[in-house]
């Protein structure tokens, strides 16, 4: 049984000049951190602008490369579990500041969480957003609209938090969490269970799409989601397939008790692929009300999974979600 060791961090900002974000503001804030982070870090970038795909490629350290490592996720070498997997997940999440309008002045905040080596990071993470929030985050960005200043960075724990990030000084003081400290830390549950997703969930159950998944279907996403982040980034997967199929068999017990969700349609600009606009397929947001027992690991899962997130495009902010018991 392996783990997946992670860290949650929270940002303090202040707008300095006005912020469109009315559209997918965890699309605006990981495409503009992901052109800053290279801009920091790439060798081949002057060498081939607009291009990224075919630098990335041919790059004399790749295997190095905090960017490459962040945003060009693979297996790693003699890897035997999931090593023909083709949408490999990457090692961090944003939980997306809040969706509007933002005055100049108005403060906000997003969370982010870094997974296994992707920690010791942090510190290009905090340099690459300070970037980005001098040459802005919003629709409208190269009128200067959507600037804005980093006050602080916290490391969230469980009832603890700790700065690492104020004016200029970085402190390393990261919060360490894991998988097996939320396993040890879990109880048992019966009864109702509310999830309420808070950004748009993808999740794909029975070969489609759908907005109302069973407890089954999500456990299942959550399931896969987790066991990849593991074996790519952390210890080894969580659980092996025998016991993931136990686990899967337990939820089926589980019934829905009522549903109020909502498709949510969305449209992405593919950089690498130089493709303008493409329709995605449907995302869904609400909240979802199911009964039955719960057990220590399907109430572990659910917990790790605030933190990784559920379905398709999780580094975006989508699939982020609460639990109430």
């Amino acid at each position: 049984m392996g783990d997946l060791p992670l860290s949650q961090f929270e940002a303090s900002i202040v707008f300095e000049s006005e912020a469109d974000l009315t559209r997918w503001s965890g699309n605006t804030l990981r495409s503009g951190f992901g052109a800053h982070l290279r801009s920091l870090v790439c060798i081949m970038r002057s060498r081939q602008e607009g291009h990224e795909a075919a630098a990335c490629e041919g790059c004399p350290v790749r295997g190095t490369c905090v960017y490459d490592y962040f945003y060009n996720s693979r297996p790693p070498e003699g890897g035997k579990v999931l090593r023909k997997q083709s949408d490999i997940p990457r090692p961090f999440v944003f939980d997306p500041p809040l969706s509007g309008r933002h005055p100049a002045g108005s403060p906000a905040s997003f969370n982010f969480t870094l997974f296994g080596r992707g920690i010791e990071y942090l510190p290009y993470f905090l340099l690459a957003l300070r970037n980005l929030g001098e040459s802005g985050m919003s629709r409208g960005y190269r009128q200067g609209l959507g600037k804005f200043r980093l006050e602080a960075v916290d490391s969230v724990g469980y009832g603890t938090r700790n700065n690492i990030f104020s004016g200029d000084t970085v402190f390393n003081r990261a919060i360490p969490l894991s998988y097996q400290e939320m396993l040890r830390g879990s109880v048992e549950h019966t009864g109702d269970l509310r999830v309420r997703f808070i950004t748009p969930a993808q999740i794909k159950e029975d070969d489609r799409f759908t907005a109302t998944p069973t407890f089954r279907g999500l456990i299942s996403r959550l399931l896969f989601r987790a066991n990849a982040l593991a074996e790519f980034y952390g210890t080894g997967m969580l659980y092996d397939n025998e016991k993931v199929l136990a686990l899967l068999g337990e939820c089926r017990a589980i019934s829905t008790v009522s549903a109020s969700t909502a498709e949510v349609r969305a449209e992405r600009y593919f950089h690498k692929q130089r493709i303008k606009r493409q329709q995605l397929p449907p995302f869904f947001k609400g909240e979802m009300t199911y009964h039955g027992d719960f057990s220590r690991e399907i109430m572990a899962l659910l917990e790790l999974g605030r933190l990784i997130h559920v379905g398709k495009m999780a580094t975006f902010g989508n699939g982020l979600y609460e639990i109430e018991v």
